[in-house]
């Protein structure tokens, strides 16, 4: 490796300085100390001491060298044990050949099992064993089992020189962590003390490389140490140790049901995240040089040479090291456990559950980037120091840690099953239920409002500025579907929804949405009156004045059934663009900050969105009848009605003119104008308020009701009018009026007026009157009158 070169040459440096010391510089240095004095003694002293500390250091990396060597050798011998019982093992199972064989098929198969037995194991085979002369198949046992005794022979001693090293490979790990920790501590103190002023700046520079310079031999040793316990299975007793030795100090320090309550009150966590966050800063400070050696170290690679996530690493300090003791400190202490997962309080464990999931989500990059971009600015100048002082530390392995390893360590925290434990922890379907219950509360109160005092009781108990918003973007009316559409949309704010439950939540907003509907069919149906309430005095709020209206049912009101028609035609137009939007960017979020804690893909990310796009748009299904049957059904009957009330005048426009010597008529009825006078009001008042799938179909319907009614009246008067004037002939009592027109031609002219005016109307309304049925047959009915017209 490039470092063990490196201090190979820096050994022999030292090494040719030491001899050079011991051959001619005896005689200069005596002659240099007559001519000192006592100051240069001191510093003659100093640099002896630094000497002793360098030659320290270099007997130190020899003895880690020595130890991830005396794993290599172990590891080897390992493998010499396993392969010899393997031959041992195999040799014993294989049957013997055949008799029956011929001798050159016997020779020739032994030949090729000796071949293949020399291919298969020759690199497991020690060299002085490996090599025989005969190709004989007992001799070739003979080996394998003199090879077999020999290792046995020794399996004690490498099973304890496996267990020696490993032992020491740990303790001498754990003393580097603790100089490590000791290290950082001091140059954290020097840097306080460094900002309180620059007159020691020199000596302040001077001490801050010389930390460094040791922070990288340390860093190194780490390396060894790791790499050597990793040969050997032991990535578990590394990363025991560093979340002993590194890890749990820093927890212990900084976890406490005081500082987790720390800026709120008892119970709140108030201080959850911010303890979260300076735990991560703090290790991050502190070994995160130690985690990205090792993440670099370890990362598996594929056959194909990609990176695998999926694999175990051989030492995790990452995962093992850093997550897994701060998740079991979190779960093993009661009352740290207690305030965390069961607060009793929603709001509580949302914020707990944010706090926890961002921390988690955030883990491997917040340890594995560096926290401060000046180490790559300053490199450069670090190194020339390094040169002219004799330290090469700048040459040592630095790893880059890129976007996809950070991505596969924070797989590998979601994966890990500590993860799953935690995730366990949380009593998620309670704290929906909580939340559900509040939703449910609102929208039962904002029922109960709307039943009291109607459609327009002022129900809505979100912010003015979130109902202005509501009424001014989406072009809500009613105070009650203010709060409709608020409750939907807070169930996907940040400090309620969690993404675990988002199933639940979508659900839960159809449910609501169903429980609205079925209130708004109800009244259509006539089964809900509203208002003519009685309330005791208990039930009273005395805090509040309500006036008590006469009972009604609303259906029967057009105004209330096209207004309410139409807030159900925004709502089932929000669910499938704005609202859908809105959730889906809750749940899929665009940014790709956010996305990453999600820890989805971009595949699944946009299946959450096609799901929840199947799921609202299959919802907003069950408005479209609701809307129709309101319009075509209630509307046109109501409108109907009171159109066909005039029309009862028809029958005394006979009377009119039956022997009162009145002269022809000139214009309509008065009555003709108020036929449509309903249809025309509301027309004006609901026109831009009238669904698009309505169109004009519903005036079709009210007009051809109308038409028929009022050609029926006609009809009728026409036959009586007819059968009048063939009794007064028979009689001979007929008189010429003025003019010479009967009384039976003018209630005909008198019809055929209002059959025009009627028309107008009808057709001021948009409608063609060539098409409605009831138009054709009063034209028929009125026509014979045209001749009477005046010229």
């Amino acid at each position: 490796m490039g470092a063990e070169e490196v201090l190979r040459w820096r050994l022999l440096q030292q090494q040719q300085q030491s001899s050079d010391k011991s051959g001619g510089g005896g005689k200069n240095k005596k002659s240099e100390e007559g001519r000192r004095g006592g100051y240069e003694n001191v510093l003659e002293d100093e640099d002896e001491e630094d000497d002793w500390s360098e030659d320290e250091t270099e007997e130190e990396f020899d003895h880690i060298c020595s130890l991830e060597r005396a794993a290599y050798t172990t590891l080897y011998l390992l493998q010499e044990l396993h392969s010899s019982s393997a031959d041992v093992s195999a040799m014993t199972t294989t049957p013997k050949k055949r008799a029956t064989q011929s001798d050159g098929d016997d020779n020739d198969g032994s030949n090729n099992n000796n071949n293949n037995n020399i291919a298969t194991n020759g690199s497991n085979n020690l060299p002085s064993l490996s090599d025989f002369s005969s190709n004989d198949n007992t001799s070739l046992n003979g080996v394998v089992l003199e090879k077999s005794r020999f290792l046995a022979k020794l399996a004690p001693r490498i099973r304890r020189l496996e267990s020696d090293t490993a032992k020491c490979l740990v303790s001498t790990l754990e003393e580097l962590l603790v100089r490590v920790r000791t290290l950082m501590e001091d140059d954290n103190d020097a840097n306080e003390e460094g900002q309180g002023g620059s007159d020691n700046t020199t000596v302040y520079d001077n001490n801050k490389q010389q930390r460094k310079s040791q922070h990288d031999d340390l860093l190194l040793m780490i390396g060894h140490c790791l790499r050597g316990l990793a040969l050997l299975g032991k990535g578990a007793d590394a990363e025991s140790a560093f979340a002993r030795v590194a890890i749990m100090p820093i927890i212990r320090s900084k976890l406490s049901m005081g500082k987790l309550d720390e800026g709120g009150s008892r119970g709140e966590c108030a201080g959850l995240f911010f303890l979260l966050d300076g735990i991560a800063n703090t290790i991050s400070t502190m070994y995160g040089s130690i985690l990205r050696s090792s993440e670099s170290m370890f990362t598996n690679e594929t056959g194909n040479g990609s990176k695998s996530s999926s694999s175990r690493m051989e030492v995790d300090l990452v995962t093992c090291g850093v997550w897994v003791p701060v998740a079991t400190a979190l779960m093993a202490d009661p009352g740290i456990k207690m305030a965390i997962f069961s607060p009793g309080i929603a709001n509580v464990l949302q914020a707990n559950y944010s706090a926890l999931d961002t921390f988690l989500s955030e883990l491997a990059s917040s340890l594995l980037l560096l926290q401060s971009p000046q180490e790559e600015v300053t490199q450069d100048e670090e190194e020339k120091t390094s040169i002219e002082s004799g330290n090469f530390s700048h040459l040592y392995y630095r790893p880059t840690i890129q976007a996809d390893a950070i991505e596969r360590a924070q797989t590998r925290l979601y994966a890990h099953p500590t993860t799953v434990e935690f995730s366990k922890r949380w009593n998620l379907p309670i704290y929906y239920q909580l939340r559900f219950a509040e939703f449910c509360k609102r929208l039962d109160k904002a029922i109960e409002g709307v039943s009291r005092e109607g459609w327009t009781a002022d129900v809505f108990t979100g912010d003015a500025k979130d109902g202005k918003k509501i009424s001014d973007t989406f072009g809500y009316e009613l105070p009650f579907f203010f709060e409709l559409y608020d409750i939907l949309l807070s169930m996907w704010k940040p400090d309620v929804y969690l993404r675990p439950l988002t199933h639940r939540f979508l659900r839960g907003a159809m449910q609501l949405i169903g429980r609205v509907l079925a209130f708004v069919k109800d009244g259509a149906d006539g089964k809900i009156q509203f208002g003519g309430t009685e309330e005791s005095e208990g039930e009273m709020d005395l805090s509040e004045t309500s006036v008590t209206i006469p009972a009604y049912s609303w259906n029967e009101r057009v105004e209330d059934v096209a207004v309410v028609a139409w807030e159900l035609t925004i709502l089932e137009t929000c669910l499938t663009h704005d609202y859908l939007d809105y959730v889906a960017n809750t749940v899929c979020p665009n940014d790709k900050e956010s996305r990453q804690s999600t820890h989805n893909s971009s595949l699944e990310l946009e299946e959450i969105r096609s799901l929840a796009s199947e799921v609202l748009v299959e919802c907003s299904q069950e408005f479209s009848p609701l809307v129709s049957n309101s319009w075509y059904t209630l509307i046109v009957d109501r409108l109907t009605k009171q159109c066909c009330i005039p029309l009862t005048a028809v029958k005394g426009v006979a009377a009119t003119y039956r022997m009162t010597n009145r002269p022809p008529p000139t214009q309509a009825s008065p009555f003709v104008a108020s036929i449509l006078r309903p249809l025309k009001e509301f027309d004006t008042t609901f026109s831009s308020r009238t669904p698009p799938q309505i169109g004009d179909e519903w005036k079709q319907k009210i007009i051809g009701a109308v038409s028929s009614k009022y050609s029926i009246a006609v009809e009728d008067l026409i036959a009586t009018v007819k059968r009048t004037e063939e009794a007064l002939k028979s009689r001979k009592t007929r008189k010429m009026m003025a003019g010479g027109m009967s009384d039976g031609e003018k209630v005909k002219l008198q019809l055929l007026l209002d059959y025009r005016q009627y028309k107008k109307d009808v057709e001021e309304l948009g409608l063609e009157s060539d098409s409605i049925e009831g138009l054709v047959k009063l034209n028929q009915l009125t026509s014979e009158a045209e001749s009477l017209l005046p010229k």
